[in-house]
């Protein structure tokens, strides 16, 4: 049977078509792995440069905030009242796209775990659900670990119970150096911890608290005074603050208040535009400073659930000019 050329041809070019659509399924094949690889590189290497963005621009917040406090007060006191201090007040900007809000408060804010009276380190411990026998137990194991001396408190621990109990940290017969280290304490457990650490610090120097700073939850847990009088007079010390007023007066008086020159705790946050949050705590003294440098104690990326509003806030434009 004799095959017509044309018929021939077809059949050629059938197969040809063939084989070209094979290596064209075959490179594409090959393609869209390298292409996704690629994708994901772009991706990674943008959140890299996004986060990278916004952890400079806390770190520059945080700077900019000691700036602020280190400048001279003005003797007008309008543009007193607009300076930036050491009050809590959120102050909040954006620069290249980037959302950044900066507060600063006194350490004494918070309760002292080495400087704070007993009465008051109960409280924050019953406050965190400890019972109230446990809680002397634990307040006792503190000033333990801090005295320098090896004599055992009644209900409270000294290094051998801690050796009896199996625990590798054995007290330092010193001051802590940072909450973290309550953890290894008598009688701490992870969940009173986790409760109890938010209201400490151990850079006030302080056996009170400081009522123009503190929270209403830090006030509420000072003996003796009344938790819903202090959430409101909270409330109106902190709208005062906002709006560059002086705070009422304080309705209350305690033996547990205390103020002075206290190290700050600094907290920054940063947003870009494309969403990647990155924050940053510090805390500081301004007043120990060698050859003009604060003296920093800590340095740490802030915890998430102690995010501030990120909006402008206190008369900071756009471009982040402060007044005064």
């Amino acid at each position: 049977m004799t095959v017509a050329p044309g018929f021939r041809k077809r059949q050629q070019s059938g197969i040809a078509l063939i084989m070209v659509l094979g290596l064209v399924i075959f490179l594409t094949l090959i393609a869209l792995p390298f292409s996704e690889n690629q994708r994901i590189s772009t991706q990674v290497a943008a959140n890299t440069l996004g986060s990278a963005t916004s952890q400079a621009a806390a770190d520059g917040a945080v700077n900019r905030m000691v700036y602020e406090l280190s400048r001279a007060r003005s003797a007008d006191v309008q543009i007193a009242l607009t300076q930036w201090k050491a009050d809590g007040v959120v102050h909040g900007w954006v620069e290249n796209g980037t959302q950044i809000a900066v507060s600063a408060k006194s350490e004494t804010a918070k309760i002292d775990l080495n400087f704070a009276a007993e009465a008051l380190l109960k409280k924050v411990f019953t406050f965190g659900g400890a019972p109230e026998e446990e809680a002397d137990a634990i307040v006792a194991a503190v000033k333990d670990w801090t005295d320098a001396d090896n004599l055992k408190r009644p209900n409270g621990a000294e290094a051998d119970d801690y050796k009896t109990a199996g625990k590798k940290v054995l007290p330092s017969n010193d001051f802590f150096v940072a909450v973290e280290e309550l953890q290894n304490v008598m009688g701490m457990t992870p969940k009173l911890y986790n409760a109890v650490a938010p209201l400490l610090t151990v850079h006030g120097r302080s056996p009170g608290v400081d009522p123009q700073a503190a929270s209403a939850m830090i006030l509420g847990l000072v003996p003796g005074i009344d938790p819903a009088q202090a959430q409101t007079w909270v409330e109106q010390r902190d709208q005062a603050l906002r709006e560059g007023l002086p705070p009422p007066p304080i309705p209350f008086s305690s033996p547990y208040f205390s103020g002075g020159q206290a190290a700050i705790r600094i907290r920054a946050d940063a947003v870009t535009a494309s969403g990647i949050k990155s924050s940053r705590e510090a805390s500081l003294r301004l007043g120990g400073v060698t050859r003009g440098r604060p003296q920093f104690f800590l340095w740490q990326k802030g915890l998430p659930d102690n995010a501030q509003p990120m909006a402008p806030a206190n008369g900071v434009t756009a471009t982040g000019a402060a007044n005064g």
